[in-house]
Formats: structure tokens, C-alpha cells, sequence
């Protein structure tokens, strides 16, 4: 593992900690607002470091085109889940349940991010194109349970007694993971359009370049050469009657 994997695992495991300590999980059973923040965190910060840290041990059990369904399926699990009516009422207040809840949903986010996280194709990840397809079909399923949470008119919790806070918690849903799949989007399209950089002269030095076809047309390389001088024509004598 690179120095690079190992300070994100470790960021990641860190963060990981601080959101299941007792503030932010007493914070989560009081207000839906927080419960979803926690999730949000974990879904946006904490699983990409992971799944860049210890993803790719993760997901070498999943190759090839599994692993689109895996990680889709994975995330609206995770998304869908964690949203229930049954499941929310069963967590709330309990610390315990609550943090196995956000484990298993932290586990589905880290499968999800493991494909787009790996740097080549080659390595199991997917091609620049297939991410980003990839992230656009995944970020269709997570605006139906924030939209029905913003524009709810009736409780869904019997632990959270607030509509306001339902509202809200259902409008940071939607637009967090929203922004946060069409960002990754944006960023894959935009190092798939930046051109590579040349290599400088110190690293052409002393290799030698093979000469290849000109992409020029043939006369194109002609127009360099001396044009041919006019013939000297000799003087004949003029006869004088």
C-alpha cells in the first residue's frame, strides 16, 4: 500500500471514529436534520478516503462489469435503508443499533466509490467513460427518498416529532448526494478532456525518437527545396546583310 493509500485509510478510519462518538450519535437521535448529516458525511468524506485507502482490497472480488450492479445496488441499499420509517424508529436512542446501522451503511457507500476511486482500467477500475455513466445512473435513485422527505406533509417517524426537521433533513439528502455524484461526474469529464502533458527535453534526452509518417501532405515537404533555375539559352550571332 502507498504512503498516499495509507494517510487515507487513516483519515478515513479517523473521521469514521469522530462521527460515531456520543455527541454527534446523541445530536443524531434528537433532530432527523443531524441523522442524515452523519450519513451524508459518511456517504461524501469518509467513504471515498476508505475506498481509496482499503477499497481496492475490497472490491478485487468484484471485476469486470459485476462490478456496476454491485456498487449501484450497494449505494441505494445503503440509501434506501437507511431511510426507512422501521429502520430509523429502531435506531433512534439506541446507540448501539444506531452504530452498526451507520457501519452497514458505510460498508454499501465504500463498494460504491471503489470503482471510481481506482486510477486505471487496468487495475479493475473502470474505463473514463464507463464512470461517468456509472455516477449518472447512480445519481437518479437518491432524489426519491430527499424529494419525499422535503416536500412531505406528514410525519414518517414516529422518533422525530418535527416536519420542519423532516423537511430539511429530506432537502440536505437530495441535494448533498445529488452534488456530490455530478461533481465526481464533472471532475472524471474534465481529466478525460485535459490534454497529457509533454514529457520535457531532459527526459527525451538520449533516447532516440523513431521517425514516423509526416501527417503532413508529401508536397507540403517540397515546398523547402530550391526551385529548379531557367535554362541558359545561348546567344546566336546576328547576321548582318
Amino acid at each position: 500500500m502507498a504512503r498516499r493509500q495509507r494517510a487515507a485509510a487513516g483519515l478515513g478510519v479517523a473521521l469514521a471514529a469522530l462521527s460515531f462518538l456520543p455527541p454527534l450519535i446523541l445530536l443524531a437521535d434528537e433532530r432527523l436534520f443531524f441523522h442524515v448529516l452523519q450519513e451524508m458525511l459518511l456517504l461524501v468524506l469518509v467513504a471515498p478516503l476508505l475506498a481509496y485507502g482499503i477499497g481496492a482490497g475490497l472490491g478485487r472480488h468484484v471485476q469486470g462489469p459485476a462490478q456496476v450492479p454491485v456498487g449501484i445496488l450497494a449505494l441505494n441499499l445503503s440509501l434506501f435503508g437507511a431511510q426507512l420509517p422501521a429502520v430509523v424508529n429502531l435506531v433512534a436512542h439506541n446507540p448501539l443499533l444506531h452504530g452498526a446501522a451507520q457501519l452497514l451503511f458505510l460498508l454499501g457507500a465504500v463498494l460504491f466509490w471503489s470503482p471510481i476511486i481506482r486510477p486505471r482500467a487496468g487495475n479493475g477500475g473502470l474505463k473514463p467513460i464507463a464512470k461517468i455513466g456509472y455516477l449518472m445512473v447512480a445519481s437518479v435513485p437518491p432524489t426519491i427518498p430527499g424529494i419525499t422527505l422535503a416536500f412531505s406533509h406528514h410525519l414518517f417517524y414516529a422518533a422525530y416529532r418535527s416536519i420542519e426537521d423532516q423537511q430539511l433533513a429530506g432537502l440536505l439528502l437530495f441535494a448533498t448526494a445529488k452534488c456530490a455524484l455530478v461533481t465526481g461526474t464533472f471532475v472524471i469529464l474534465w481529466r478525460l478532456l485535459t490534454p497529457e502533458p509533454e514529457p520535457s527535453d531532459d527526459d527525451d534526452r538520449g533516447t532516440a525518437v523513431p521517425d514516423g509518417p509526416s501527417p503532413a501532405p508529401a508536397w507540403f515537404a517540397r515546398l523547402d527545396d530550391r526551385l529548379p533555375g531557367e535554362p541558359v539559352r545561348e546567344r546566336e550571332p546576328v547576321r548582318v546583310p
